[in-house]
């Protein structure tokens, strides 16, 4: 009997002293005027790993250094105020977590990378933030797994887009996962070095480079809108890049590429809508090595002054069951080469004239690219400028009337499907759909007002005609 008492009284006392130690560990230091804690830096002082610290409202100077395991989390968003000096808030220890903050006010340095949030531990998790007014928004530098979640970054209003920072930047960073943010107005999302990224339904909006990544292998980019970018995606000498059900619209800078790939391999691109941007997509070098690949297929190239730019060093792309429709152009070539050699089968032409016979989808004649105009400006772009012009439609009919002027097809499709592919259910950012309707609703109710008025004028001419012709035989009869 005293054996077995002695036994419960050291069980009770342990998960007694158990239960106390996880309440400790679970009951979270609270930062407020009137709390435990009147300030964050009072609280990180005491805090031990694995603690959580809530902050209630108020404004903290920075900049803010966190070099212990701990969660830091935000209520009715207390902001982080650098005061326009240095890095705001720099997350310093592995397994941080912090979310629910403003932050704001950075240095203006971009050689020294300013920046509102800098994380240089592993699995750092920074999330459902607001960053206002920094020059670089989220730095991930050797800080591998990390998390970059929920967040809204916007850059330096007064600098102009070259000047501003990145809005998300990793380097060196592996493993990494960029998901739901919100990133508008400032100068790129970039990656360097770093591999197994995942992008994922991030809106980027008003930028220079949506996603810009260099020397990274194995990534994934999926489910995200870039609108209103000079340039939407650009990958550079990476390697195993899956770009999937993005939708990437009105890229309108300078070069304004939906998506462009330079010297890249196992490149893989379905499912995405290109839509009203200068070029779809732009190729160079792409597959890099002979044993590469470059797969396109399934997706919408739509209403853009060019659909697909292939630089003359491409080969063994593979196009298949894409949807090419009304792009001025529907593929260029520049910069010499031959586009037989690149791969196009079962592709949608919206300018292809043949018929289906036997109703199997496919057109029975093979869809040949060869626009003589189109040939002019591939070699001198500055052509461009008189595209719907006088001289571009005389130039076209002379090439149908002599075929001495006729040039050799650009590109041949052997099987090119007769119906457009449907707009994907995901791509629901309206305003685009919306004006394109209102603009085909305007139109083919003009083109039915005319028609109708022109038979209106043909009727009543005729019947006009009918009773001039029929006075005229009562009278001379």
């Amino acid at each position: 009997m005293l054996v077995m008492f002695l036994f419960s009284m050291v069980f009770h006392f342990g998960v007694s002293q158990a239960d106390t130690g996880e309440r400790k560990q679970f009951t979270p230091r609270v930062v407020t005027p009137q709390g435990e804690y009147n300030s964050l830096g009072d609280a990180l002082a005491e805090a031990q790993d694995g603690d959580q610290i809530q902050v209630y409202g108020g404004v903290i100077p920075g900049p803010l250094v966190v070099d212990k395991r701990v969660t830091l989390e935000g209520i009715d968003w207390p902001v982080i105020d650098g005061g326009g000096e240095g890095t705001v808030v720099k997350l310093a220890a592995p397994g941080i977590i912090m979310r629910g903050f403003e932050v704001r006010g950075s240095g203006v340095e971009p050689d020294r990378n300013h920046a509102g949030i800098e994380v240089t531990a592993t699995d750092v998790v920074v999330e459902g933030n607001r960053l206002e007014d920094v020059l670089f928004g989220i730095y991930l530098a050797q800080a591998d797994r990390g998390v970059v979640r929920g967040n809204q970054i916007t850059g330096k209003a007064q600098y102009e887009v070259a000047r501003k920072g990145d809005g998300i930047r990793l380097w060196y960073s592996q493993d990494a996962l960029v998901e739901g943010n919100h990133v508008y107005t400032v100068r790129d999302v970039v990656v360097w070095y770093s591999n197994r990224v995942i992008f994922r339904e991030n809106t980027i909006e008003s930028s220079r480079y949506g996603v810009h990544l260099m020397y990274c292998d194995d990534i994934v980019i999926e489910a995200n809108y870039l609108n209103s970018n000079s340039v939407g995606i650009y990958i550079m000498y990476s390697h195993g890049i899956e770009v999937h059900k993005n939708d990437i619209r009105r890229q309108r800078g300078p070069s304004g590429y939906a998506l462009g790939l330079k010297d890249s391999d196992r490149v893989h691109v379905w499912q995405n809508l290109l839509v009203d941007n200068h070029s779809g997509l732009f190729i160079d070098g792409t597959p890099f090595q002979e044993q590469g690949y470059a797969l396109f297929h399934d997706n919408i190239i739509a209403y853009n002054d060019i659909g697909v730019i292939l630089l003359a060093v491409v080969y063994q792309a593979s196009f298949e069951g894409n949807t090419f429709q009304e792009n001025t152009e529907q593929v260029a070539l520049q910069g010499g080469g031959n586009t037989q050699i690149t791969h196009w089968l079962g592709n949608y032409w919206s300018d292809y004239t043949g018929i289906d016979t036997n109703l199997d989808g496919i057109g029975e004649s093979i869809y040949h690219s060869e626009r003589t105009f189109d040939n002019l400006t591939d070699r001198a772009p500055m052509l461009r400028v008189l595209l719907f012009s006088p001289a571009a439609q005389a130039v076209e009919f002379a090439s149908q009337i002599f075929p001495v002027f006729k040039p050799q097809p650009k590109l041949s499709d052997e099987a090119p499907i007769i119906l457009p592919g449907e707009i994907p259910l995901w791509a629901d950012h309206e305003q685009y759909g919306t004006q394109r309707s209102v603009f085909l609703v305007i139109g083919s109710g003009m083109f039915l007002l005319v028609v109708g008025l022109i038979l209106w004028i043909y009727t009543h001419d005729n019947y006009r005609w009918k009773g001039v012709i029929a006075h005229g035989a009562e009278v001379s009869s």
